[in-house]
């Protein structure tokens, strides 16, 4: 049931502006930002950011398929994610 609300959260309640997103802490103390932009402009994906402390921002696109966050980064690098991991956050 958690699922299919982020699910309906995906679809429904993003405003294509940033002021609803959804985030989650990563590895590197910064955190992984979901947006509902659509990735280089090309209507595949959507943009993911990942924040460091240091500073260093690493972009990618992120697809919901098969139950799974899953994001191709501009490294090159994959990863996949739990959406159940992510909070919905948004500008006040």
């Amino acid at each position: 049931m958690k699922k299919l609300a982020l699910l309906a959260f995906f679809y429904c309640a993003f405003s294509y502006a940033a002021d609803k997103w959804l985030e989650m802490p990563n590895n590197a103390g910064g955190k992984i930002i979901l947006l509902q932009s659509g990735c280089d402009n090309t209507g595949a994906g959507r943009l993911v950011i990942a924040t460091t402390p240091q500073g260093k921002n690493v972009m990618g696109c992120w697809y919901y398929f098969a139950d799974m966050i899953h994001v191709a980064w501009k490294t090159g690098d994959s990863s996949s994610f739990n959406p159940n991991d992510f909070v919905a956050k948004e500008n006040k």
